[in-house]
């Protein structure tokens, strides 16, 4: 692309400098036209060709850039979404969230009960759907057209699966074909599904974008329309909306590399989250609250969020400065005492501090005073997962205990397994075996574009029974 660019420039510059060179000396000077009019005319016929080109090549870089940014603000805004998903579901209830346009209330029927609630902001809300059998399949339905389903796992499965993934963009990267609205993760991991049994999907952030590639809005109906048009992309699958859907939001849904906490733009930007995303959450560990916990078998997870409590990046590292918060630390803290499960943390951004850069600051990278106290707490316990989002590209890593076995690097806390910068898509599928009271199982999937591309086994002896 570079020598195109460099000869075409070239070209320009010399057929142009002929010309205001034989020119002038023609008409002026030495008027001998079978020597000049030949390099006067085919020099001119290099410039206007080369010109021609280099403008109708630039004109489509900029119509394929205006294309890529305001095709999908123009033509969808979303306003006519109609749509129903299933969020968090145990053994004996289940939640439904729906979106209808224009209905002033709206019922479901399931089972031989039926609910009804009137629809608030934006047309979306969050049924809460009980009394159910443990291992059952239900069907719903609503007065706005919506047929659903879903099902209930047993009340203590010992071997089961989950996805986890972050970061959607429709339309990247960029095809002039494609529906502007189009996410091809999601079709990747609806034929996923197709093949492999997946309990529900633990989304780690970034499900909008609402500054990239430019921001059209900062109000709370500009945040409201993002969301609509993620739910309005013709890459969600009817296997999609039947998967269990928990969330946790991070910088993106309010802007880049938030750390403002509660502050100004994040009010416009969190009452969506709330209505599309936390409503069908498990319940949070404090009222308001936007962390929360929930078990699925012998695995328990917290999941916490590193947004709207942290200390401002730009901070000194030290006892003053928090990612979580005081109250969601002390909560997070008394987890890792108390529960006797295996231990899943969920952080929306980098718990390793492997990754450089200069927004390194807005990882835990930045926070590594709050960091080493929550490391001395699991180092603890038999034994902690970490999941984190954030980042476009894979890593596993393993964080040793100080007078255990480590390998030599830069950080010795942070042992690089694995690393996948690559692919448009990525998610893992993590597949837990607690059959054996003895040793637990964890296997590791890595699935870019679509395919696997690596595998990790992880098996956990217990000390405590």
């Amino acid at each position: 692309m570079d020598i195109g660019v460099s000869l075409s420039a070239c070209t320009l510059a010399i057929s142009s400098l002929v010309l205001r060179i034989i020119a002038p000396y023609f008409v002026r000077w030495l008027p001998l036209g079978p020597r000049f009019t030949p390099l006067i005319y085919t020099s001119s016929v290099i410039y206007f060709t080369t010109f021609a080109y280099d403008f109708v090549v630039n004109l489509l870089c900029l119509i394929v850039s205006l294309d890529f940014v305001y095709r999908s603000h123009i033509f969808y805004d979303g306003k006519e979404l109609s749509f129903s998903r299933v969020g968090y579901v145990d053994s004996s209830s289940a939640r439904i969230v729906v979106r209808a346009p224009s209905t002033l209330t709206i019922q479901i029927e399931y089972r031989q009960d039926n609910l009804d609630q009137w629809i608030p902001l934006d047309n979306v809300l969050t049924f809460t759907l009980t009394s159910f059998d443990e291992n059952a399949s239900y069907v719903y339905r609503t007065n706005a057209s919506h047929l659903g389903s879903f099902h209930t796992p047993i009340r203590n499965p010992k071997r089961w699966a989950m996805v986890t993934t972050s970061c959607i963009k429709p339309f990247y990267p960029y095809n002039p074909f494609d529906h502007s609205l189009r996410i091809r993760g999601l079709e990747y991991l609806s034929q996923f599904i197709t093949f492999h049994n997946v309990d529900f999907v633990l989304f780690l952030g970034d499900f909008i974008y609402i500054d990239l590639p430019h921001r059209f809005g900062w109000t709370t109906d500009d945040y409201y329309r993002a969301y609509r048009q993620v739910y309005s992309s013709p890459s969600w699958s009817s296997e999609l909306f039947a998967l269990p859907w928990l969330h946790i939001y991070d910088d993106h849904e309010i802007t880049n590399d938030w750390s403002g906490n509660e502050t100004g733009l994040y009010q416009d930007a969190i009452q969506p989250y709330l209505y599309y995303h936390h409503a069908a959450n498990p319940p949070p560990l404090r009222k308001g609250a936007t962390y929360y916990s929930f078990r699925r078998g012998d695995v328990s997870f917290f999941v916490t969020d590193t947004r709207r409590y942290r200390s401002s990046s730009a901070m000194d590292d030290g006892p003053g400065k928090t990612m979580l918060g005081e109250m969601q630390r002390r909560d997070l803290e008394k987890w890792l005492e108390t529960d006797n499960g295996l231990k899943v943390l969920v952080s929306g951004v980098p718990f390793t501090r492997n990754w450089r850069g200069p927004e390194a600051n807005d990882s835990w990278a930045g926070y590594l005073w709050e960091r080493q106290l929550l490391l001395e707490k699991m180092w603890a316990t038999e034994g902690v997962v970490i999941l984190s989002g954030d980042r476009h590209e894979h890593a596993t890593t393993v964080f040793p205990s100080p007078d255990g076995t480590s390998k030599r690097q830069v950080e010795n806390t942070d042992v690089a397994i694995y690393s996948h910068p690559h692919g448009i898509s990525k998610f893992g599928s993590l597949t837990f075996d607690t059959s054996s009271p003895d040793i637990w199982k964890l296997g590791f999937e890595l699935i870019v574009n679509g395919k696997n591309a690596w595998s990790y086994n992880w098996t956990l002896s217990r000390t405590k029974q």
